[in-house]
């Protein structure tokens, strides 16, 4: 049989469906139409600072409460949050790219100001797009006109991550925008740099993208990733609703944005998924720690311990002062703690004294993405020297050659010892853990300079083959 693409490459074919989502696309929106809108932009200069003052006016106790907005601007630039809510999206300055800010939680009744502080390092321009604030709904799904308010478990925490495209406005607030230390608004020019938007197929809005660099992603997930260019319609070929152009993407992103995403289409489908479904990604993680251990036939976290009689988790904790070191909330004890790789398990990076201390939402918001990808620049630095990892390796995704070449060096024991293990040719919804173990392996492989010197896939399959 002709090896399929992706995750049929093994089975033939795909799992039989089973759950929908039960939510159409919008009748008004394909996902597939895209636009762009004049900003608003303003001139600092070195030393000046911005200050955008957000007033959202008493409510409700409880009543979800929000403020944010995009901005384009150079790494010239220096923000700060003061929020009585701790946790809030800040994706770095990134211009010609477009970046964001805000957050979502459910208020105590009382007003609520937040301040965001722009300071400028040296002269720079910065645009600002459809900053607000005020009462939000409670996240839900809409679709066609119907709207269903989200209740499953775990689906209301963590919202600041989806902020600000989870904003759908009850009643707005005030947003002021003035030098720091002046009492007087600043008229903002209407010239500012242009930002360009996609429809949703879920909520019909128009959200803001990134063109320069698609993997800065903003209202929406890439949609491929591995095999690009995105040719497909709606995807990577957006039509411009006003003028018909075609805009060809890199990557393109999911018809849907990222909240419609999560309350349109996961929360449905994730209550129906099969066990073995829910546990596929946690098992594959499982399986690159045991591959490493019984690479170097030792447990990292183990050797820690033996050398120093300290758990790595005390010592991790610990050493990141038992705080956050993304959002610098407070972890109270280490079982609070989730205890991130620092450069992902999914390039071969064991889990030892490098890791990072982390709060749980960081952590989901991290996942195995490299530092480079999720930190700033300054972070980077302050990361490098707690854990030890220069600063040049942390700024450039790279899987672990050491790991990679001593594969190589035995395939044989790869293919014939450890894809043997009972838990390796185990099947699962059609699925042989082995084979997508390798699949992932390959992955890790051609993210080396230069590429993978071995196709394992090629290589499992020829090793099958000669077997039957």
């Amino acid at each position: 049989m002709a090896k399929l693409p992706g995750k049929t490459a093994y089975s033939g074919v795909r799992r039989p469906m089973t759950r929908e989502s039960g939510f159409s696309s919008h009748p008004d929106s394909t996902g597939g139409e895209w636009k762009e809108e004049r900003s608003k932009s303003l001139s600092l200069k070195t030393g000046e600072s911005l200050e955008i003052v957000f007033t959202i006016p008493a409510q409700i106790k409880d009543t979800w409460i929000a403020f944010g907005g995009w901005y384009c601007a150079d790494k010239g630039l220096a923000i700060n949050i003061d929020s009585p809510y701790p946790k809030h999206t800040l994706s770095e300055p990134a211009s010609p790219n477009w970046s964001k800010f805000g957050s979502m939680w459910q208020g105590n009744g009382s007003a609520v100001t937040v301040k965001v502080t722009m300071n400028a390092i040296k002269d720079t321009n910065i645009s600002l797009w459809n900053l607000a604030c005020g009462q939000v709904e409670q996240p839900g799904c809409h679709t066609a006109g119907k709207f269903e308010v989200c209740t499953a478990p775990g689906y209301l925490t963590n919202l600041h991550l989806l902020s600000p495209e989870a904003h759908f406005w009850t009643a707005t607030g005030e947003t002021e925008v003035a030098l720091l230390g002046s009492a007087v608004s600043l008229n903002l020019d209407d010239a500012g740099a242009y930002i360009r938007l996609k429809t949703c197929n879920r909520c019909a809005r128009f959200l803001p993208i990134n063109i320069d660099d698609e993997r800065v992603q903003l209202s929406f997930s890439n949609h491929c990733v591995a095999r690009r260019p995105c040719v497909h319609t709606g995807f990577g070929k957006l039509r411009n609703a006003d003028t018909q152009e075609i805009l060809q993407l890199e990557y393109g992103y999911q018809l849907e944005c990222r909240f419609c995403k999560k309350y349109c289409v996961n929360a449905a489908h994730n209550k129906n998924r099969t066990g073995a479904q829910m546990k596929e990604d946690g098992a594959r993680r499982r399986h690159f720690e045991l591959l490493v251990t019984e690479l170097y036939q030792m447990s990292r976290q183990m050797a820690f311990k033996h050398k120093t009689g300290v758990e790595l988790s005390d010592y991790v904790w610990k050493k990141f002062g038992c705080k956050c070191f993304n959002c610098k909330i407070e972890l109270p004890t280490v079982k609070s703690m989730a205890l991130d790789h620092t450069r992902p398990l999914a390039l071969l990076w064991p889990l030892d004294e490098t890791a990072t201390a982390l709060c749980g939402s960081c952590n989901s918001s991290k996942s195995d993405r490299f530092p480079s990808d999720f930190y700033t620049e300054v972070q980077l630095i302050e990361l490098s020297g707690l854990t030890g990892i220069a600063v040049n390796e942390l700024a450039n995704p790279t899987p672990n050659l050491e790991v990679i070449s001593e594969l190589i060096g035995r395939l044989d024991w790869l293919f014939g010892t450890f894809l043997m293990k009972s838990e390796m040719i185990r099947v699962r919804d059609g699925k042989v853990t082995g084979e997508l173990v390798v699949k992932a392996l390959q992955k890790a492989f051609d993210a080396a300079p230069g590429g993978s010197t071995v196709n394992l896939i090629e290589e499992y399959e020829s090793r099958r083959q000669a077997k039957v």
